[in-house]
């Protein structure tokens, strides 16, 4: 067995012995066993609560791998699309499968860049898998109010010189993962040629989120309000009727991505799908110079000692009604 205390031992001793100063002299003067022992008791289970014991549970293999894996995310609009493994955003699926693959890849270095009307490095290469998914949990869709359509074109640039920087610090092993819906809303522009970006890319997957049918996307304002009518508008009949925009995932321009970059196209609706991929990179990872660690895994316990103190202080609190 081993603790990780939550607070410090040192202050929560001091916090403990003086509750039970006050309790002692509280009750000794009212010659109040039951109440002293109660409230003793207590401040006993809290003290080991305040410790957090862990027990053994086996043991995990570590990897400390120099593989560096880099999310691409697209965030423009159409991620707002309800036609994720049901009716949820795109985006949504898209930050769980992400959370999903770094934990899969725990060791590995990250990195997340983002695109929408504007490109962004959210955050360099680093093995921090934590920073990495409050990261992703951070990503918002563009507002609707300021956006101005969909380009995949305007990553392609952007990628390429991070790439090639990457490439300058000897990071030769980067994985893509390319996350987009793979829609072009931008009128007359067609996809560029990704060709040129595939020799500083070593594996990933271009991943696809959306239906082929689509799916409505909610308004900024509403998006507190899922069951609300009012959706991103496309256009108004000869009747002055709204009617919902809708956007349909487009395999064709992503399949091409992917056949730039000479990697797999992945069609995502449960994190399932990318499982293939991961132990295909896992094998990666054991086939090269990467150190592996045996590591003690250790299960928490403390809650176990939540249920006798709310015991406690549900007697406690009746005593107290009784007394009143």
């Amino acid at each position: 067995m081993i603790i990780k205390p939550i607070i410090p031992i040192w202050i929560m001793i001091i916090f403990c012995i003086i509750f039970i100063a006050v309790v002692i002299f509280n009750n000794l003067t009212k010659k109040n066993i039951f109440n002293l022992i109660i409230k003793s008791m207590i401040v006993v289970f809290l003290f080991i609560i305040n410790l957090r014991p862990m027990l053994p549970n086996g043991e995990s293999t570590a990897i400390n791998a120099d593989i560096n894996i880099m999310f691409v995310i697209d965030k423009s609009v159409s991620m707002k699309a309800l036609d994720y493994n049901g009716k949820n955003r795109r985006m949504d699926g898209v930050i769980n499968d992400c959370c999903y693959i770094t934990e899969e890849l725990s060791g590995c270095k990250f990195s997340i860049i983002t695109f929408g009307d504007t490109a962004q490095k959210i955050i360099p290469f680093t093995n921090d898998s934590d920073m990495v998914q409050a990261e992703l949990k951070s990503i918002n869709v563009e507002d609707d109010f300021y956006a101005k359509g969909s380009s995949l074109n305007l990553i392609k640039d952007f990628l390429e010189k991070n790439l090639e920087k990457e490439k300058e610090k000897n990071r030769d092993e980067v994985i893509l993962f390319f996350i987009s819906d793979g829609e072009i809303t931008k009128e007359g522009e067609k996809l560029e040629d990704f060709s040129k970006i595939s020799k500083y890319v070593s594996n990933g997957a271009i991943l696809g989120y959306g239906t082929k049918s689509g799916g409505k996307m909610i308004r900024s304002i509403y998006e507190d309000q899922p069951s609300s009518s009012r959706y991103y508008v496309s256009y108004y009949d000869e009747n002055y009727n709204s009617v919902d925009a809708i956007s349909k995932l487009d395999e064709d321009n992503l399949k091409q991505i992917a056949s730039d970059l000479k990697v797999d196209y992945i069609q995502m609706n449960k994190k399932s799908k990318i499982d293939d991929k991961i132990d295909e990179i896992k094998e990666k990872i054991a086939d090269s110079q990467s150190e592996e660690e045996r590591m003690n895994t250790y299960k928490d316990i403390y809650y176990y000692f939540s249920i006798p103190l709310a015991i406690l202080l549900i007697i406690d609190l009746s005593a107290k009604k009784r007394r009143m």
